[in-house]
């Protein structure tokens, strides 16, 4: 290898150029976060040879292994320190990671954050709280959907287009006629979204990785369950869902508002098809059927007179199953529509085979194209309890902390006149 310093050349062998490549490449992703790391720690926890990431804590285990990483260790070992302080109720050490923290993160996720009384209240470490938000965009179905926004205040105005331009045919040096866009204003209005989860203190404790992804689990499913359940089916407390929006395309079990079709179960295939082509060619663009698990399992055992199933699932229509099996897998579609299958009351709150009239419980559409806008204010704050009762657990006769996690979210629909929804009829 030579290099000129009078030009700024560089004469190399390609040997060599591979070798400079593969340097640069190699430090660039290292200077990308890497959320798939903490799933390969996950998923080699229990292989031979390895170790959980740890300082040498109380009750810290198995210290002969290697990691896999210095910044998943260093992430990990910042994150349990806080916690310890939090289990141990060192609110000298708590705050004294705080003062780690860039400003920004303090300034814009958070400005109260600062622990004057007992149970204190701190941000999580910027690292733990990243992890949640990716889990939360990895399982939440409202995340995977919706369009997101960062919100700089409590209230956000997203502006909606309400009528579109008109245009018109004219002759050769005619007068084109002017016409506009109508806009609408879509009010963005950030709510508090809160969980509180009863911890051993054994548990944190622990500095081990899969303690870590137990609680980075615990915090991203309490939290992506309430997100799916105020978009999808939220009735106005805080937000109104989709399933309640006025102005989207409504259709009913059978066609008809008075079919007698007022039991979830009535739904057949034709019902799927009335409700896709309720909406026009341009909004079923990357559309999605959205229904619970309930609801396709009724579905897919509905059967003709021959006991052949309707749907079957080893056709490649519909619902195909890709490298997965069960009806809960992605890869499921209808007449080349994705179906999203999601958890039970998401969208029904209770499913049964009794009558409930006029209760919409599908929706077809692209979140994003309607403007289903999901907004996040701010980021995670936890405080701590060590002596109070939540669902009658005590935490201090049970020896555990109540983490009490807090974020702000707002949620609204800036066209939902892109997305249909299927009803039972009303009677």
């Amino acid at each position: 290898m030579h290099i000129n310093t009078e030009d700024n050349t560089l004469t190399a062998s390609r040997e060599e150029m591979n070798t400079i490549i593969d340097k640069a490449l190699d430090r660039k992703i290292k200077s990308i976060p890497d959320r798939s790391a903490l799933s390969a720690l996950h998923e080699n926890a229990g292989e031979p040879g390895y170790r959980a990431a740890g300082p040498e804590p109380p009750r810290a285990r198995n210290a002969n292994v290697p990691l896999r990483g210095a910044h998943d260790r260093e992430k990990i070992l910042k994150t349990f320190r806080f916690f310890h302080a939090v289990a141990t109720n060192d609110h000298g050490t708590l705050r004294e990671i705080l003062q780690t923290y860039e400003p920004e993160y303090v300034r814009v996720l958070s400005p109260q954050v600062e622990g004057t009384n007992s149970a204190g209240g701190y941000l999580v470490p910027p690292e733990f709280y990243a992890d949640v938000l990716f889990l939360l965009n990895q399982y939440g179905f409202a995340r995977k959907y919706c369009a997101q926004i960062q919100m700089n205040s409590n209230v956000l105005n997203v502006s909606t287009l309400t009528g579109t331009p008109t245009v018109s045919w004219v002759s050769e040096n005619a007068v084109i006629p002017a016409s506009k866009g109508t806009f609408g204003r879509l009010v963005l209005t950030a709510q508090k979204l809160a969980a509180i989860y009863p911890v051993s203190n054994e548990l944190l404790l622990d500095a081990n990785i899969d303690v870590y992804t137990t609680i980075l689990r615990i915090f991203a499913e309490v939290f992506s369950q309430q997100e799916d359940m105020q978009v999808f089916s939220g009735t106005g407390t805080p937000f109104t869902g989709i399933l309640q929006a006025s102005g989207t395309a409504l259709t009913y079990l059978g066609g008809s508002s008075t079919s007698g079709k007022v039991h979830f179960p009535d739904i057949t295939l034709d019902d799927l098809i009335t409700l896709v082509q309720s909406i026009g060619p341009a909004q079923q663009r990357g559309a999605c059927l959205f229904m619970e698990m309930n609801t396709l399992s009724d579905l897919a055992r509905k059967k003709d007179s021959n006991n052949r199933y309707l749907w079957d699932i080893t056709h490649s229509d519909a619902p195909a199953l890709t490298n997965a099996n069960g009806l809960s897998a992605t890869g499921l579609t209808f007449r080349g529509f994705p179906v999203v299958s999601l958890p039970n009351g998401v969208m029904i709150n209770g499913y049964d085979a009794s009558a409930h009239p006029s209760t919409p419980f599908v929706a077809f559409g692209n979140l994003q194209s309607a403007g289903a806008w999901l907004g996040t204010r701010g980021g995670m704050e936890l405080r701590i309890s060590y002596d109070a009762t939540s669902d009658t657990v005590n935490a201090f006769t049970n020896d555990l902390q109540l983490l009490r996690m807090t974020e702000r979210i707002a949620f609204g629909i800036g066209q939902p006149g892109y997305l249909a929804v299927l009803s039972t009829s009303a009677s």
